[in-house]
């Protein structure tokens, strides 16, 4: 093998390898950020009371998706949205509904339903 086709070999693996890495960012990023606009959403039921009917849902998930540019896949959202709900709960008792943290993700929720 020469030389030259060696180092286009290796630039070669080295790009892919940078690219699947940079993919799994990418879905840990989206993942991330579908997880925390369901908080956002269990959030403002939790501190508002805001009540959401099938409608409502149907609307916040299609912009929520939309967010993400639907790549969440249909198993991996019952994974996470059990993980925002847990979360949320967790958020709103340790912390109470007047924290700044709490507070954000009202207003990434306010965000979403303004969208």
């Amino acid at each position: 093998m020469s030389k030259k086709f060696s180092r286009k070999l290796l630039a070669a693996a080295l790009a892919a390898g940078v690219a699947g890495s940079a993919g799994a960012a990418l879905a840990q990023d989206s993942a991330a950020k579908w997880t925390q606009l369901q908080e956002a959403v269990r959030l403002a039921e939790i501190c508002r009371g805001v009540v959401h009917d099938r409608a409502t849902w149907r609307a916040l998930g299609t912009k929520i998706d939309a967010a993400v540019n639907h790549e969440i896949g249909g198993g991996e959202r019952l994974t996470l949205i059990e993980t925002a709900k847990t979360d949320a709960r967790v958020l709103a008792v340790s912390k109470g509904c007047d924290h700044e943290e709490v507070q954000a993700l009202l207003r990434e929720y306010d965000a979403l339903v303004a969208m």
